[in-house]
C-alpha cells in the first residue's frame, strides 16, 4: 500500500540489509583464514639412495605458499624440468643448490606435477623426481634433500686399494732412505746394498736409441747387485729447449714384466741445449735373469720429449 503515490519503506528491512552484507563478508574472510590456519607448514628431510632413485618423492605444495628445496649437492640448473598438468607457477627459481617454487593455483584431487632435478657432479644417484601434489591440511615449506653415502662395502674396497698403494709407496720410500744413508762402500755395506756377491758392471753393445723430441743416448753402462740395479747413460740434448727426465719405465722385453724403478737421478738440474749429462736409473732387487734384454724409456714431465732404448742387455 502507498499513500499519495510514494512507496512506503519498511524500517525493519532497511535495518537488516547492512548486517547481512557484513555477515557475508565476514563469513568469506573467516573461511579464507580458516583455510590458511588449516594448512600446516612442514619441514622435511629427504634422503636419496641409488635403489630408490627412480621412485618419485611426493611433495605437498599449494598456492600462496612458498616451497624451498635445499640440496647438499650441486644441481644442473639447465636440466631441471617441471611438466604435466597444472605446471604453471607463480614463482619458480633454480640456483646452484636450491629450488624455490610457488604454484599459481592448487592442484585438484588426483592431479600432480613431476619435477625432475639432475645433479651436476655425476655421482649416484644422478637425479631425483618429485611428484608435486596439493594436500588440504599441510604444505612442505622447507625440504632438505641429501644423497646417502655409498655402501660400506664399496668404501671398504676403495680403502683397501689405497692401503695397498700406500704400502707399496712405503716400501719404495724405505729403499730410498737406505740409499740416502749409503755413502761410499762402507755406507753401502751398512745399508745392506753390497754383499759378498759384489757388483757386476757391464757395457752393452752400442744400440741406437729412438728419441722423440731431439734427445739421444750414448755410453750405456749397467750395474747389478743382489739387492739393486742401475743403468747409467749419457744423454745429449740436440733440441732448442732444456730437458730433464723425471720418469723412467723399465721392462723385460721377452715378458713385458715391469721392473721396479726407484729413482731417476742427475747431478744437473736439467740438460741444456747442446749439452750432455749423465742420467742414472735406480731399480730394486733384479727380478729378471742375468743377461736378459730390457727396454728403457725416459720421459719428461710433459711427455712431449722422450728417449727410448728398445734393448739393453742387463
Amino acid at each position: 500500500m502507498s499513500l499519495g503515490g510514494r512507496p512506503r519503506v519498511f524500517p525493519s528491512l532497511a535495518r537488516l540489509a547492512l548486517p547481512l552484507v557484513l555477515l557475508v563478508g565476514l563469513s568469506a574472510t573467516a573461511e579464507a583464514q580458516e583455510s590458511l590456519r588449516g594448512r600446516e607448514m612442514k619441514r622435511r628431510r629427504v634422503s636419496l639412495t641409488v635403489s630408490t632413485a627412480d621412485k618419485p618423492v611426493e611433495l605437498h605444495v599449494a598456492s600462496d605458499y612458498l616451497t624451498a628445496l635445499e640440496f647438499d649437492s650441486p644441481v644442473d640448473r639447465d636440466a631441471v624440468m617441471a611438466g604435466g598438468a597444472g605446471s604453471r607457477f607463480a614463482l619458480f627459481e633454480v640456483t646452484a643448490r636450491a629450488i624455490f617454487l610457488k604454484p599459481a593455483m592448487d592442484l585438484g584431487p588426483g592431479r600432480s606435477v613431476e619435477l625432475t632435478v639432475t645433479f651436476a657432479d655425476g655421482a649416484a644417484p644422478a637425479r631425483v623426481v618429485f611428484s608435486l601434489v596439493t594436500h588440504p591440511a599441510e604444505v612442505d615449506a622447507q625440504v632438505m634433500v641429501s644423497r646417502l653415502p655409498r655402501a660400506a662395502e664399496a668404501i671398504q674396497a676403495e680403502l683397501d686399494e689405497v692401503r695397498v698403494a700406500c704400502a707399496a709407496k712405503d716400501a719404495e720410500l724405505e729403499a730410498l732412505r737406505a740409499r740416502s744413508v749409503a755413502s761410499g762402500p762402507a755406507g753401502m755395506i751398512f745399508a745392506g746394498l753390497l754383499d759378498k756377491l759384489g757388483v757386476k758392471a757391464g757395457e752393452p753393445e752400442r744400440l741406437l736409441s729412438q728419441g722423440r723430441g731431439d734427445v739421444v743416448s750414448r755410453d750405456v753402462v749397467t750395474y747389478r747387485a743382489s739387492g739393486w740395479g742401475a743403468v747409467a747413460l749419457r744423454v745429449r740434448n740436440t733440441g732448442a729447449q732444456p730437458w730433464r727426465p723425471v720418469e723412467a719405465r723399465l721392462s723385460v722385453v721377452a715378458s713385458g714384466e715391469r721392473v721396479n724403478v726407484l729413482a731417476v737421478r742427475m747431478r744437473e738440474p736439467r740438460i741444456e741445449p747442446g749439452e750432455v749429462a749423465l742420467v742414472v736409473v735406480e731399480t730394486g732387487a733384479p727380478n729378471w735373469s742375468e743377461g736378459a734384454a730390457l727396454r728403457l724409456e725416459l720421459r719428461d714431465n710433459e711427455g712431449g720429449r722422450s728417449l727410448l732404448i728398445p734393448r739393453i742387455s742387463f
